[in-house]
């Protein structure tokens, strides 16, 4: 139930720890900061890991991407660039967002149950099932599974009542990734024509003040 994981701490044995705390130094700040605002003020291990599951499903999704960047790093590119993706997308941002803030994460990956064939009396399962979740880990209990992909059910569990919305802060400003690559060329460029500018208008200035004379 909701009220067990509320009082079970979510801490992972010394020896798991390690592991499914770990982020690598790489990780942009923002990244760290936009967790901290998320779940940052979260009371127990399960809000947190709910508060972060409730705010990415804010996120649009869609299988119609194009190809990440090569040299930006994939939750950052997510979270502010792309804001919309499918559920390999919605489950690596939760499980650094969860990690930053203190709780034992990890990526799954699997199939969903698919359909039942009520003629053949059987499970249908196929390609279209494949889908990625979170998992959190939270003391005696285990790992317990979180879905933060928009569009797909959450798990159900007993007790469970909607986030406070004062710990859930809208999307942030998506950036626009050309301006960050090409803003110091622009401003170059636009200083160049500026200083061009200016000498002619001094030229044409001086021009003017010969003919006069």
């Amino acid at each position: 139930t909701v009220a067990k994981l509320r009082n079970v701490p979510a801490i992972l044995p010394p020896d798991l720890a390690e592991r499914y705390l770990a982020l690598p130094d790489s990780v942009p700040q923002r990244v760290l900061d936009l967790a901290e605002e998320v779940a940052g003020e979260a009371e127990t291990g399960y809000d947190q890991a709910h508060a972060i599951e409730f705010f990415l499903r804010t996120y649009t999704y869609t299988l119609d991407l194009p190809a990440p960047p090569t040299d930006q790093d994939l939750v950052d590119y997510f979270l502010f660039d792309l804001q919309q993706g499918y559920c390999d997308y919605y489950a690596s941002a939760m499980v650094v967002m969860a990690r930053a803030v203190g709780a034992p994460a990890r990526f799954a990956t699997g199939y969903s149950q698919g359909e039942y064939d009520h003629e053949a009396g059987r499970w249908v399962v196929t390609e279209e099932n494949g889908h990625s979740w979170v998992e959190v880990y939270f003391g005696d209990v285990g790992w317990v599974e979180f879905e933060p992909t928009a569009g797909f059910p959450e798990p159900a569990r007993p007790g469970q009542g909607p986030v406070e919305l004062r710990v859930i802060p809208p999307l942030p400003p998506r950036s626009i990734p050309w301006l960050s690559r090409f803003g110091p060329v622009i401003v170059w460029v636009a200083s160049g024509i500026s200083a061009a500018a200016l000498v002619i208008a001094v030229w044409v200035w001086a021009f003017r003040r010969g003919r006069d004379m």
